[in-house]
């Protein structure tokens, strides 16, 4: 038997060489509630086209922001009353106190139902600038003409969500505008950065682009709009977002679906500019993967996303860039991909999976926290028991410090079932994102859509959760009101 100090000095010797990898601490889920509320046009939008379509309660795909000028000030928006199409309107949800209480407001003049002259909106997408103002997107059409033309608008807000301006057009009206996301700059008050991509209505593979416009006034007006991106034929750009780097150059992140034969790619590409925009470098692939859609075994309804899946992407404080996007393998099977970036987007780790997910998997969204740790949500189906009337759903947390430590998973909501979300156009719809957002000081607050028997004011309500540590967790003193 070899001396016990040899044996010891062995495994000092081994424990220095394999760093022991640490778990990240608890989480834990707090103010849990809907904050959609009951519908605002429970008599529906008079004038409207289609409105007799819409489902008074179906609200999906919120956003949400954390304004970085008054900590405690979290802004949501989502689509309100789904049809077909669209909605009557997007929402506005705003707090003051870290997500304790929510108050519910319209942009003036969106749709009809708020005194404009488009049918319905669609798509709300939120971001808080370094002042204070609070930026929005969205999408709104017209049922006049079939086809039905988009435009393209903005709103702001610098009362922290309260009151919006009446919404400026940056795109449109016209049949090849899809998805738009804008960014606030948080180096530059006032300037923020919007994406979108546009297809052939009646050939979308032939011709599709990404389109970049910029404000530097707040969002009072828009510049004219340039290609970031133009897809080669037989591929489909889609699903972009553009992040702002440390040196203050612009990163965009977006999705292309290529035809291969029977099936379909669908790829990742990083891109940057160093000149607010105007120029961008070659595109950079992130990850790829082959993709088709899935259906309930059960029932046959196609389950979320499977031919058109939609990214999520954030920055750290250091720099680095993730990107997350579901990545299904059968109707009962997949994950969550994650990729990493530590120079700004030139060159990529991964894809890697979450670990501990392997149920169907949708709709990441991923963002850091003002101490680095970065945090994913999503919905999965591991507690789903086949042959049973629901198919249940809920949703899941999980956090890394730094995206080094091993990450931990935190239930936040749910059951839920699935098939009881509305279907406006013959299939089940949760929408296509949710939305989580970093705390400056740490933790995140997440808005996500659930079915009954969760929902209350209609088919899906949409729900807010603070996700943070266990102890330590109150916010900062300052930015209160």
């Amino acid at each position: 038997m070899r001396p016990r100090s040899f044996l010891i000095l062995a495994i000092v010797l081994l424990a220095a060489a394999c760093p022991a990898v640490t778990l990240a601490k608890p989480y834990k889920v707090k103010n849990l509630q809907a904050i959609s509320g009951p519908s605002p046009f429970p008599g529906g939008c008079p004038g409207a086209l289609l409105d007799e379509t819409r489902i008074a309660g179906a609200e999906i795909e919120p956003a949400v922001t954390v304004n970085p000028a008054h900590p405690r000030n979290i802004v949501a928006t989502w689509q309100q009353d789904l049809g077909l199409g669209a909605a009557r309107s997007d929402l506005i949800g705003s707090s003051r106190d870290g997500g304790k209480t929510w108050k519910r407001t319209t942009i003036p003049g969106l749709s009809r139902c708020t005194g404009g002259s488009f049918d319905a909106a669609t798509d709300p997408w939120l971001s808080a600038g370094p002042d204070g103002t609070v930026f929005f997107s969205g999408a709104v059409l017209d049922f006049s003409t079939e086809p039905w033309p988009a435009a393209l608008v903005s709103s702001r807000s610098r009362d922290r969500g309260r009151s919006w301006s009446a919404p400026v057009t940056f795109a449109g009206p016209s049949l090849r505008l899809e998805r738009e996301v804008v960014t606030a700059d948080p180096g530059r008050p006032g300037h923020a950065y919007v994406v979108w991509w546009e297809r052939d209505p009646v050939n979308p593979f032939v011709g599709s682009t990404h389109q970049f416009a910029r404000t530097t006034d707040g969002g009072a007006s828009w510049s004219t709009p340039t290609t970031l991106d133009a897809a080669p034929p037989g591929a489909l750009d889609q699903s972009a977002e553009i992040l702002v780097l440390p040196s203050g150059s612009l990163l965009a992140i977006f999705a292309r679906i290529q035809i291969e034969g029977a099936g379909a790619l669908q790829m990742l590409f990083a891109s940057r500019s160093a000149d607010q925009g105007q120029s961008w470098s070659a595109p950079v692939e992130v990850a790829s993967q082959s993709i088709q859609p899935y259906v309930d075994p059960e029932t046959g309804d196609q389950l979320p996303n499977q031919d058109m899946t939609f990214h999520s992407a954030a920055i750290a404080p250091d720099g680095t860039v993730y990107v997350a996007w579901d990545r299904a393998s059968s109707p009962a099977t997949g994950t969550i991909d994650i990729a990493t970036s530590t120079d700004g987007g030139l060159s990529w780790r991964g894809p890697a999976p979450l670990p501990g997910v392997t149920a169907f998997a949708f709709q990441p969204a991923i963002a850091v926290d003002g101490r680095g740790t970065v945090g994913v949500i999503w919905y999965d189906n591991r507690n789903d028991r086949p042959g049973d009337a629901a198919l249940t759903t809920d949703v899941w947390f999980a956090h890394s410090a730094h995206g080094r430590s091993a990450w931990r998973q935190t239930h936040v909501a749910g059951p839920f079932d699935f098939r009881t979300a509305p279907r406006p156009s013959g299939s089940l719809r949760l929408g296509e994102y949710q939305g989580l957002a970093g705390l400056r000081r740490r933790g995140f607050a997440a808005v996500f859509t659930q079915a009954a028997p969760q929902a209350k004011d209609g088919p899906t309500d949409i729900f807010f959760a603070r996700i943070g540590p266990r102890h330590h967790d109150r916010p900062a003193a300052h930015g209160h009101g």
